[in-house]
């Protein structure tokens, strides 16, 4: 028996959104853990009662963002335990050789406090952090007790190169992409170049609840498979923190470029996914889906079509919006599209968001999809900083204009590392020791020109404004008060766009 084959690897799944999730991340760790000879397991975090986004999930079904969805009808019930007694437990049992944590700024505390709690109880077994917080302040998070390595960049194959040199008593100080400490003094390494996406292998999904092979789609649960076709989102946008992974390679002059798998690649892996696991839908994860060249998309779909010829959902931005391309998602079976409006006040987009589309060409993108026969998705933020009743109105309109099917809405949160957060920091729109919590449905920050209480009154009303006749404006602006009689306002108002909309009485043609 190797010596890796002797060592145990323990990844904790934070999943705090009460929804089903095999995360990409963790699933392409175990898998090349497993492909070097390694044991692993997981623990997961998921359905917890005590975690505090329960309440998110609900607040987006009663503004209209999600729809319910029954999960027991899959098995899944809220575990009313303790979460930190589970883990320890769950450690006793599997005695793992290293423990690794993927960490994400909104669930930070919740990643500290697990780790915290491991390494009293068990301070012999090292603990890694990897993720986007970490590699937003690494040497923060490393001289924190409970943390003995971290990991900056891609951790595809710094996992296993650490697991390694442990399992065999080498040196982990120069071990590329790790950083340690030793004796009070931290020590670094620079990333190694990125793996191609071909090099990557097939993510693990045998570690995790079979209930996550389901997701949610328009209310209904589907066998679905969360799949990724490229990394590395080219835009930099202000609000977003794709721009600190890069950061990362800058520093030792590696270009952090969108890549993608090969279209043979992709499709091969995901005839296994649907041969093995029975797979009914897939959702492509890619921050930006249709982000290749118009020639890469139309071999993806002649292959898709002819040997997986699944209906699939997906993430994309208008500028990727090109006729040849949405003639290929629909000869590829794409039910849905989402695409980013941001704010419908096109100079307050370009100047803050650095979002340079125009509405115009964000109105063309989403009817160039819809007419396709394909429905559409909005993502919107409110919020912003500065931003006015009038700035939300305009988003509204806008989503009118483009006809969406659907809306999804965030309140901003101002996540650590991006040039929108250090704008509300210099301008004191922000408390620096704010902690991010929540799901974007509260507000995190101060502004002038909208009250807490107005924006979440906007939050709950936003899909109505949207979706409904403008004859009904006066009564949704009731329903944003905070009061019982709003919320069933609300209840009745949505239940009238429904029988509106439904296809008894819809116009003939």
């Amino acid at each position: 028996m190797s010596e890796t084959n002797k060592f145990n690897v323990m990844l904790v799944s934070v999943n705090d959104r009460m929804r089903t999730l095999i995360p990409l991340n963790l699933s392409y760790l175990i898998a090349a853990l497993k492909q070097a000879d390694f044991h692993t397991c997981v623990f997961d975090t998921s359905f917890y009662v005590e975690q505090e986004r329960l309440q998110d999930e609900r607040k987006k079904e009663e503004a209209g963002i999600f729809m319910p969805v029954d999960y027991e009808s899959i098995g899944v019930r809220l575990k009313t335990t303790s979460l930190v007694d589970d883990l320890l437990e769950f450690v006793r049992t599997k005695r793992p050789n290293l423990i690794g944590f993927t960490v994400f700024s909104q669930a930070k505390d919740l990643n500290f406090r697990l780790a915290s709690a491991i390494k009293e109880r068990f301070p012999e077994i090292p603990i890694i952090m990897g993720g986007i917080h970490i590699n937003i302040e690494p040497t923060e998070v490393l001289q924190e007790a409970f943390v003995d390595y971290i990991c900056v960049g891609e951790g595809d194959e710094a996992i296993v190169d650490l697991a390694t040199r442990l399992a065999t008593g080498k040196s982990v100080t120069d071990c590329p992409n790790i950083w340690g400490k030793a004796d009070g003094a931290i020590w670094r390494n620079p990333p190694r170049p990125p793996l191609g996406m071909d090099e990557l292998p097939l993510p693990d999904w045998d570690s995790f609840d079979s209930y996550h092979l389901y997701g949610p789609f328009r209310g209904k649960l589907y066998k679905m498979g969360v799949v990724e076709f490229s990394r590395n989102c080219p835009y930099r946008c202000t609000y977003c923190g794709n721009d600190i992974m890069r950061a990362a390679y800058r520093e030792v002059n590696i270009q952090l470029k969108y890549r993608h798998k090969s279209p043979k690649r992709w499709v091969e892996e995901l005839k296994i996914r649907k041969e093995k696991y029975g797979i009914e839908m897939f959702y492509v994860a890619d921050g930006t889906f249709l982000a290749a060249p118009d020639a890469v998309i139309e071999e993806l779909a002649d292959l898709y079509a002819k040997e997986v010829s699944l209906p699939f959902f997906c993430d994309a931005t208008v500028h990727c919006i090109t006729d040849r391309k949405v003639a290929a998602l629909k000869k590829m079976g794409c039910i849905c599209v989402h695409m980013g409006m941001e704010s419908g006040n096109e100079a307050y987009r370009k100047k803050f968001l650095d979002r340079s589309m125009t509405n115009e060409k964000i109105l063309k993108a989403f009817w160039t999809v819809r007419d396709a026969g394909i429905e559409t998705r909005s993502y919107n933020i409110i919020g912003l900083p500065n931003e006015t009743r009038e700035d939300i109105m305009k988003t509204i309109e806008l989503n009118r204009q483009a006809k969406v099917d659907s809306v999804s809405l965030a309140i901003f949160t101002p996540y650590e590392g991006t040039k929108l957060r250090q704008f509300c920091l210099d301008n004191g729109l922000l408390d620096p020791d704010r902690q991010l919590v929540g799901d974007a449905t509260d507000p995190m920050i101060h502004n002038p020109l909208l009250s807490d209480q107005e924006l979440v009154g906007l939050y709950n009303t936003f899909a109505l404004y949207v979706s409904a006749p403008e004859s009904y404006f006066p009564l949704i602006r009731q329903a944003e008060e905070h009061t019982a009689f709003a919320n069933e306002l609300r209840k009745s108002i949505a239940q009238a766009i429904a029988d509106l909309q439904s296809p008894q009485n819809r116009p003939k043609a």
